[in-house]
């Protein structure tokens, strides 16, 4: 595979909106911001300080939706 080819899949898969778990850290979930192939690490994350490295990362399937958690109150 060409360069050209493997960074438009890399852009494909971290595309923004793309959730994603670090592996080091697990459980929480982090939303792709930015993903630039001029930048390195390429992957910038929505809430977290740093660019990651693709390997740093692992994707969640974006064929379920994942809901933001919300505090019901109780009249």
């Amino acid at each position: 595979m060409d360069s050209t080819k493997w960074e438009q899949e890399e852009a494909r898969i971290y595309q923004p909106g793309t959730p994603v778990q670090l592996k080091q850290e697990g459980g929480k979930i982090y939303y792709v911001e930015e993903y630039d192939p001029m930048f390195v690490p390429p992957v910038w994350l929505e809430n977290y300080p740093k660019p990651c490295y693709p390997e740093q990362l692992r994707v969640l399937s974006n064929l379920f939706c994942v809901l933001p958690q919300r505090s019901l109150q109780v009249a």
